[in-house]
């Protein structure tokens, strides 16, 4: 096979100090909220398969979530409808990809068929309290299960997670109380993985795959926006997954991609997949 010429992703987080680390937070334009790129029609094809599934894993809510699944509604709604790439009329919507959607039916369902974006709506802790996952649709996770941390706080939340505790976390925390409706944030994370999978459920306890002899590697890349909702004060959690392959990415990228992999503490080598498809990818990016 030929590969086709580097022309670098369209995430590039890695290339700045600022940003290639968590939280490596940026302002959003609330117009720029949602995304339209050319991997639209293969992806939501993908989502619409899913979520027509039933799987419980996909979309879910827990008990207490209403208000702010319905205040999330109508902001979704009303952001859809200012943007050119989507038609909104007579109870449905008409996405960038052409395909038409009926505007009824249960909220985070509905959201995952309307946009390339996960979304995750995080409740307001009281008082001192972290924000608390009430509410997704999660097509594309990576390495995590949402009916596992449905319910959970952010720390819970990410408990398996090498270095967020303590400093991290704290500062996560502050991010969250201070986030305001008129001005949301938002931040690329990013990972090379062995696989071009979007869908990677994992339980908490399990290890990550160990990458076959042989095996491709594709950089990951996660949009990850923060909306506060003006009412409820929840926080709306967008993921926008991209996937390219290594390959694809500039001599630059790989380079400076591999220098920032090499300098990973040994808890982050294991939580990713451990030393040898560490190994692996590094010479990959070579």
């Amino acid at each position: 096979m030929t590969e086709s010429p580097a022309r670098g992703a369209p995430y590039a987080p890695y290339m700045d100090d600022r940003t290639a680390e968590p939280p490596g937070l940026s302002p959003l334009d609330p117009a720029a909220w949602l995304t339209a790129d050319p991997d639209f029609a293969s992806q939501m094809q993908e989502r619409d398969a899913l979520i027509e599934s039933g799987a419980p894993d996909v979309a879910a809510q827990t008990d207490d979530a209403g208000p702010i699944v319905a205040e999330f509604r109508a902001a979704l709604f009303e952001h859809l409808a200012a943007r050119p790439e989507w038609t909104l009329s007579d109870g449905a919507a008409r996405r960038p990809d052409g395909i038409p959607v009926s505007l009824s039916g249960e909220t985070m369902a509905l959201a995952g068929r309307l946009a390339q974006e996960d979304f995750l709506l995080l409740a307001p802790g009281e008082g001192a309290a972290e924000a608390r996952l009430v509410a997704g649709v999660l097509c594309f996770p990576s390495r995590w299960s949402l009916t596992e941390k449905l319910g959970r706080a952010l720390s819970p939340i990410h408990a398996p997670t090498p270095r967020y505790a303590g400093d991290l976390a704290a500062r996560v925390n502050r991010v969250f109380a201070a986030l305001r409706p008129e001005r949301p944030l938002m931040r690329v994370n990013w990972l090379v993985t062995p696989t071009d999978r979007l869908r990677l459920v994992q339980r908490e306890d399990a290890k990550a795959p160990h990458a076959p002899p042989g095996a491709q590697f594709w950089l990951r890349t996660e949009r990850q926006t923060l909306l506060r909702l003006p009412h409820t004060g929840a926080v709306v959690f967008g993921v926008k997954t991209t996937l390219t392959p290594v390959g694809a990415l500039t001599a630059e990228e790989r380079a400076v991609i591999a220098r920032r992999m090499a300098g990973w503490p040994a808890a982050d080598v294991d939580y990713r997949g451990g030393a040898a498809q560490h190994a692996a990818a590094l010479a990959a990016l070579a």
